[in-house]
């Protein structure tokens, strides 16, 4: 291969570099996506599935953003369900169980079929830059150099990885793969601080192998719910892949316990730092030492395979151990495996040393989005790589770079987070990480997102078309159910009555009625002839903006008051150090952070309101001149 020109290069064909690299192209950007492998695009190492709390609307603004994991994961979708029903909707989430082979086909299809994208399978070996750390491009294996005005690396698990299982541990990939460790050198060599973090899948096994009569069946919903605004078709319940539940047993603790030091966690072979929300179960039974048994999900991984997915059996115990603990699980006395568990430790980088566009803040030109700034998650990881690859493209178009606030998306907490907290542990997105989770629900995130995507260029005019229709349709059904009304003997009325969801004692409108909490606004739909042909979104997001009105308008008066302190500007060349009366962990972490406002610098760890007001005092008498200050 000759040395070739880019305006963009995406090191990693993971979650988050498929969505960089679609998201340069369509952007009109010349792009390489450079993957180790050709056919492993988009691949999961781990969970076959998508979505999930926090999560699920996680890809919902991706979609609404224009990205593509929303559409693949409609498309390849075994079982659909929404998570948390029963509960306020601001943690609903909805989840799939996905083909994940047909999945990494879907995405290898649109990589392909992409105008302006090239896949190129070879492994980089470095990274180029210059003396005043600009980075220029990289080096393949085969010495050939790939330039470009935008480098993004999204390398997963796979930088300087190791393998481990017990007191085994050899360099690797996931699943036996290639690694790379020039990449981690040359980010060393930047002056960049690494971590180490681990992971770990648990084993999976031959289907019928196993005999699941006594676990509990989990289906899937009925209900017309995808994650893309574009998705039409939905697969029926009784065509949908049904997953199991089980339970440990007490034997299965024992096993552990008994040969806990035989396990890479607890042996001192494990050097990083696993997830706290996903363990490896060894961990659960030290951790959770009461518990004499604990949940097991058994879920299909493709259509196209023989294997059972074993959620939450996660573990570095050797072979001969992970045997004996799959055996003592109910129904699996005669199991047959197809693929051990493992560990597997890999660098990471700091993403304190990340501006908010996910540009790093002492080397030029570089992005990072995925594990490599030590998420967990394919879903956490495609958000980064889309907006990494969104701004990538507008750094180089000398645009201001797409930076979400916290109460705009999870995407825009999960950013801020990464970036003023800094990770210990992998980190992965929880509805309690949001504080303004009542705006940021599953069925809103195109009101919330979608000018964004059509003023970048990643929503087509067909698409914003589409969605102005969605809006003005919600909005002529507001305005109906205004107008509307119904006495205590209509035949809504009646209806209610019989199935015990109110007892309309006077006249109501349509909308007093949807406030009522018991009342399902399906009821009404027969009634009002604008809610006839919604969307399941459309009826949600209509329910819970009329139920939840009061505490919507008090969330969004709370927000107010946060934007105009991210309207504060500070100035980038400020000298921490001069600003008198700041805590000592204060003015080292706003030395650290550098943050571009004062919002963002009263959510770094570390910095109390006091700082903030001392900060305020110096900007005032030092820029007195300075509107945005």
């Amino acid at each position: 291969m000759k040395n070739k020109n880019y305006d963009v290069l995406v090191v990693g064909g993971g979650h988050a570099g498929v969505e960089a690299a679609l998201a340069a192209a369509r952007m009109g950007k010349k792009t390489a996506l450079i993957n180790l492998y050709e056919d492993k695009i988009a691949a999961m190492p781990c969970n076959p599935s998508v979505g999930g709390p926090a999560k699920g609307i996680v890809v919902r603004e991706i979609d609404a953003l224009g990205g593509e994991m929303a559409k693949a994961a409609d498309a390849t979708a075994l079982q659909t369900k929404l998570l948390n029903s029963s509960r306020g909707p601001g943690v609903w989430a909805l989840r799939v169980q996905s083909d994940k082979i047909e999945y990494s086909k879907y995405m290898q299809r649109k990589v392909k079929e992409q105008e302006n994208l090239d896949l190129i399978a070879k492994a980089v070996q470095k990274l180029l830059f210059n003396a005043a750390k600009e980075v220029y491009g990289v080096e393949l294996e085969d010495g050939t150099e790939l330039h470009a005005k935008a480098v993004i690396l999204t390398t997963g698990t796979y930088l300087k990885s190791e393998i481990l299982k017990g007191v085994e541990r050899f360099e690797s990939g996931p699943n036996q793969e290639r690694t790379t460790t020039g990449i981690s050198q040359s980010l060393q060599e930047l002056g960049l601080k690494l971590l180490r973090f681990k992971t770990g899948t648990p084993a999976r096994v031959y289907q019928n192998s196993v005999d699941l009569s006594k676990a509990i069946k989990e289906p899937g919903t009925d209900a017309p719910l995808a994650f893309s605004f574009s998705t039409t078709k939905f697969t029926p319940l009784a065509e949908q892949e049904l997953c199991y539940l089980i339970h440990t047993t007490p034997e299965t603790k024992k096993i552990i316990e008994d040969n806990l030091e035989k396990s890479a966690m607890y042996s001192g072979t494990v050097e990083s730092v696993g997830p706290r929300y996903c363990p490896s179960f060894e961990d659960k039974i030290v951790r959770f030492g009461n518990k004499e048994t604990h949940q097991i999900f058994i879920e299909p991984e493709s259509l196209s395979d023989d294997a059972w997915y074993i959620q939450g059996f996660s573990t570095s115990m050797p072979i001969e151990v992970q045997e004996q603990m799959l055996k003592s699980l109910p129904g699996f006395e005669n199991m047959r495996v197809k693929s051990w568990a493992y560990a597997i430790e890999y660098d990471c980088l700091d993403p304190m040393q990340l501006n908010p566009s996910l540009e790093l803040k002492t080397v030029k030109n570089l992005f990072t989005a995925g594990q490599i700034n030590g998420t967990s998650g394919y879903e956490e990881a495609a958000g980064q790589g889309l907006l990494a690859g969104i701004n990538a493209v507008r750094k180089i178009d000398n645009q201001p770079p797409l930076i979400l606030r916290r109460d705009e998306a999870y995407l825009g907490v999960l950013v801020d987070d990464l970036i003023n907290k800094g990770v210990w542990e992998p980190y992965r997105l929880l509805t309690s990480r949001a504080e303004h989770r009542l705006l940021l629900r599953n069925d809103n995130a195109e009101l919330r997102l979608k000018e964004y995507g059509y003023q970048i260029g990643l929503i087509s005019d067909q698409e914003w078309a589409e969605y102005q229709q969605y809006v003005q349709e919600m909005e002529n059904a507001v305005e109906e159910l205004k107008m509307i009304r119904f006495t205590p003997k209509s035949e809504l009325a009646i209806t209610l009555k019989e199935k015990g969801q109110a007892d309309l004692t006077h006249g109501y409108s349509g909308l007093e009625i949807i406030k009522i909490p018991t009342v399902d606004i399906n009821e009404l739909v027969p009634y009002v002839k604008s809610l006839q042909g919604l969307k399941v979104n459309q009826l949600q997001s209509i329910t819970i903006e009329t139920r939840f009105e009061g505490y919507v308008k008090k969330e969004r008066q709370q927000v107010e008051k946060l934007v105009k302190l991210e309207r504060k500007q500070i100035p980038q060349d400020i000298d921490y150090n001069k600003v008198e009366n700041l805590a000592t962990e204060a003015r080292q972490k706003l030395i650290k952070v550098r943050p571009l406002n004062i919002g963002q610098a009263s959510r770094i760890t570390g910095v109390n309101p006091a700082d903030i007001q001392m900060l305020l005092f110096y900007l005032k008498s030092v820029y007195p001149n300075n509107r945005d200050i």
